[in-house]
């Protein structure tokens, strides 16, 4: 399989070839580093091609970096390769290493201090890793045993079998069948946006039909988000009359780095102010910003009718962390008030996932576990569905680089994963 140099660190300018993006690299001698591929057993063989390559000192330090079953950092294995050797085979070399199964591999190439390599392009192809196929089969045995069981004990009532759709919202992860509904073309067009077959646009969409459709979208109401970034949502709030807190990691933090490099991270009013959803006037009026560390809500932000984030909260180092945000941003709600969220859901298994690190991969017995916990505080769950959808693009797994469309579920490491939002009532 081909893969992308430049993916797991995208924006980030290569030393080698100038590709990659036009921001500096965090690792010195930046070359290249791949997207990790899981391993089904059997020899990984990473083929490099450096294009044009030129240069008469230093070397090129190549590097297998590894994760286990549970995403836990193995030692790589290294070498270090003399310019001068890889120009005399061509500029194209092999670097193998046997794979355990469930494991995850990506290659990392840097340049020494002393390199003068300059390629016009790299090439980097893969045999021997977990293959397109295998990623399907997982996630259809996935659809026919955990996704679709009923639900056991006191879940019985709200893990329910039901369709899932915009017109009536529950607890439900993201489907084509959803973006084919009027409800889903008419809050697009309230986004100033064209409807794409994109699960983030599925994710604004969700929280403002959950909102609309359960009354907590209304004028004088008062929202506080959550990782807001220079998403849509405050200013379309705004716009209804609501009364906002906009939230965001602080630009200063040293984890706001990654959103800030891909212009993503919101840290004043003006980044998040969207002019074409809400006049300059009633968003100043109505929205506030505050820098908020999702693991440490501050007591003070309190009384407010509804909370939401949308994708934020997988963010947060591990699925114990993100589901603490959960039960935390009820604190922040008047009784009766409605927190709606979405995340990252596993489609293709309900043990092993990534459960640590900059991004984790809830699975459906995380989001029971959430549900147990919120039902015993007293508050109220509403029902969930694990309906993956029916029609040929639920089937579609998206893999690296993702598309800007027909993007639904996607292949995360060795997992399967979509967009799932989840509806609870502060208890009354």
């Amino acid at each position: 399989m081909a893969l992308q140099p430049f993916s797991f660190w995208p924006g980030q300018i290569s030393a080698l070839s100038g590709e990659g993006g036009d921001k500096p690299s965090v690792v010195p001698g930046y070359a290249f580093h791949t997207d990790y591929v899981s391993s089904a057993g059997g020899r990984l063989t990473y083929t490099l091609r450096l294009v044009g390559l030129t240069g008469s000192r230093g070397s090129l330090i190549l590097s297998i970096n590894m994760l286990d079953e549970n995403s836990e950092s193995l030692p790589p294995k290294t070498r270090s390769i003399p310019i001068e050797k890889i120009i005399a085979s061509n500029g194209v070399l092999e670097f193998s290493k046997l794979g355990a199964p469930g494991h995850s591999y990506a290659l990392l190439g840097t340049l020494s201090d002393d390199s003068d390599a300059r390629a016009e392009s790299i090439e980097i192809s893969l045999t021997g890793g977990d293959s397109p196929d295998a990623l399907r089969q997982r996630f259809e045995a996935a659809r026919k045993e955990f996704l679709s069981a009923p639900g056991k004990g006191e879940l019985r009532k709200i893990v329910v079998k039901r369709r899932a759709t915009l017109e009536d919202p529950i607890s439900q992860m993201c489907t084509a069948a959803q973006m084919a509904e009027p409800t889903y073309k008419r809050w697009c067009e309230r986004m100033d946006d064209v409807p794409i077959q994109h699960r983030k646009q599925w994710e604004f969409v969700f929280i403002l039909r959950a909102l609309e459709h359960y009354g907590a979208l209304r004028p004088g109401a008062r929202g506080l988000g959550f990782g807001v970034g220079i998403e849509p949502l405050s200013s379309i709030f705004a716009a209804a009359g609501c009364n906002v807190v906009a939230t965001d990691l602080a630009a200063d933090d040293d984890r706001a780095r990654a959103w800030s490099d891909t212009d993503q991270l919101g840290a004043n009013l003006r980044q998040i102010h969207n002019p074409r959803l809400c006049d300059e006037a009633a968003f100043f009026e109505r929205v506030s910003y505050r820098a908020v560390d999702m693991n440490a809500i501050p007591a003070d932000l309190v009384d407010f009718d509804f909370t939401w984030s949308s994708c934020a909260y997988e963010h947060l180092g591990s699925i114990e962390a993100g589901l603490a945000f959960f039960e935390n941003s009820l604190k922040c709600l008047k009784p009766g008030g409605l927190a709606v969220h979405t995340t990252e859901l596993n489609l293709s298994s309900n043990n092993l996932t990534l459960e640590k690190g900059g991004t984790v991969i809830f699975r459906r017995r995380d989001f029971e576990d959430l549900a147990l916990r919120l039902l015993e505080a007293g508050h109220e769950v509403f029902p969930i569905t694990f309906d993956s959808g029916d029609s040929e693009l639920d089937r579609v797994i998206d893999l690296p680089p993702y598309a800007n469309d027909q993007h639904l579920k996607l292949q995360l490491m060795r997992w399967v994963a979509t967009s799932f939002g989840m509806i609870v009532r502060k208890k009354a």
